[in-house]
């Protein structure tokens, strides 16, 4: 058979502020930038990082760490035979990565393999590596210290035994109860795939304390896996997630239920809580000045049982494809809350499962 590139996506990494670290997995090779700026100074296609990973300013000295790397986390679209890898470095010419490791990851698996262990890479030049047929389902490529590479691009076939399809539940799942659509919808956010080289989905204003959006599953369904895709939301990403479900096949009973929701509370130093009417208005108001307190924790409050913890607490990052599988419940339900803290910009939402 004859081994061919493998589609791949950046599923998150350590730093990339000189560039758009997705173009790093595109299957062509980088243009010539040359006499190209932008705000960051010279053009660069692919993955850059900033500088002084493996040293830190100390008083008297600079604290020095050999291990110290930056990473690209790559995710295939379909689970493959992974025969060969092309690291790139074009027109990187003094400032590539000097050395990489590379990890294979299979999901169905559950194995994670050391490919390539600190192989130096040249400025400037195509680099092509053996990797024997392994399968695999995501790739993890530690570079160090800092620097540019241009492309990482796999090769293989897929593999005769591919992971199992699970669909989407929101996709035609009817939204309702949404927090705040400034610059988007929870629609849009279901439907995100990536396709755009901009940010796109459902962003809130920064006045926001909190969104929310209800969806109401077209038939009662278990979730195995939830995705929050933060892509190109570089600086605006919300700091957290939460999901929570319902088992209610009576619609007359939501809106009662939407009322005792989870919701959020402050928690004061001296072990008073304050549950507000409405969370975003006491924020705005800076109602807790009136406590005489200016500094507290915000947590979650679940006033009604009915609700059922999938994912009650999980942290977001920036313009990274999240896999949350280590979820709470594996019981069915006909409607999923989500929530983030305290506002931003989602690119994609996906529960994946089944009924």
């Amino acid at each position: 058979m004859t081994t061919e590139f493998l589609p791949a996506f950046l599923i998150g990494y350590s730093n990339s502020d000189f560039t758009n670290p997705h173009e790093v997995v595109l299957p062509d090779g980088a243009p010539d930038c040359r006499l190209q700026f932008t705000h960051m100074g010279a053009k660069y296609s692919g993955f850059e990082t900033v500088r002084h990973r493996a040293t830190r300013f100390a008083d008297g000295g600079f604290d020095y760490d050999h291990d110290a790397h930056h990473w690209l986390h790559i995710g295939l679209h379909q689970r493959s035979q992974i025969e060969s890898i092309k690291i790139s470095t074009k027109w990187f010419t003094g400032n590539q990565v000097r050395a990489v490791s590379v990890y294979l990851i299979d999901e169905l698996s559950g194995t994670r393999q050391l490919v390539l262990e600190r192989v130096p890479l040249n400025p400037d030049a195509e680099h092509e590596f053996p990797l024997g047929n392994l399968p695999a389902s995501e790739c993890l490529v530690e570079c160090y210290y800092e620097g540019g590479i241009a492309r990482v691009q796999l090769f293989g076939q897929p593999a005769s035994e591919l992971l199992p399809e699970r669909p989407n539940l929101l996709e035609g799942a009817r939204i309702s109860h949404v927090s705040n659509d400034h610059y988007g919808n929870p629609a849009m956010a279901v439907a995100g795939l990536r396709k755009e080289n901009h940010m796109v989905g459902w962003e809130s204003a920064r006045t926001g304390f909190g969104e929310r959006a209800l969806f109401h599953l077209a038939q009662a369904s278990v979730v195995r896996e939830i995705v929050v895709d933060t892509y190109l939301h570089r600086l605006n990403p919300p700091l957290s997630c939460h999901v929570f479900g319902l088992n209610e096949k009576d619609e007359n009973k939501i809106e009662a239920l939407m009322g005792r929701a989870p919701r959020w509370k402050l928690s004061l130093g001296d072990g008073r809580e304050i549950i507000p009417e409405n969370f975003q208005a006491y924020m705005l108001a800076q109602g807790y000045l009136e406590q005489g307190v200016k500094k507290f924790r915000i947590a979650l409050d679940v006033p009604d049982p009915a609700w059922i913890p999938i994912l009650p607490w999980a942290e977001l990052a920036a313009d990274r494809y999240h896999r949350f599988r280590q979820l709470e419940s594996a019981g069915p339900i006909t409607h999923l809350l989500y929530m983030h803290y305290p506002n931003g910009g989602i690119h994609g939402l996906k529960a994946l499962g089944g009924s």
